[in-house]
């Protein structure tokens, strides 16, 4: 066998190859399982903060549109707040659509 004299012997070559390339998979694999930890996470969050805004809002408009006081929205209460709520809707289509 013909060797030359500039080349490590190929056994070495693929011996750091191998070496190396297990290296980058470990880190790749446990950057991956830090990722599929992490945005689970992060998505919890936001939908506790969504949560939050929500019964906030609810609070809000049973104040503003429970007329008799009894903690629950009627239904001539609830067409009140329909209507806003389409009313609300259809400005910010308006705006939108303006804004074009």
């Amino acid at each position: 066998m013909i060797r030359l004299a500039f080349l490590p012997p190929i056994r070495t070559l693929a011996a750091e190859m191998k070496t190396s390339t297990s290296k980058l998979t470990l880190i790749l694999s446990v950057f991956a399982v830090a990722c599929a930890f992490t945005v689970p996470a992060v998505r919890a969050a936001d939908d506790t903060d969504k949560a939050a805004k929500k019964t906030k809002k609810d609070a809000a408009d049973l104040k503003k549109y429970d007329k008799n006081g009894n903690g629950k929205l009627d239904p001539d209460e609830q067409a009140a707040l329909d209507a806003d709520v389409a009313k609300a809707k259809a400005e910010k289509k308006k705006k939108k659509d303006e804004g074009k």
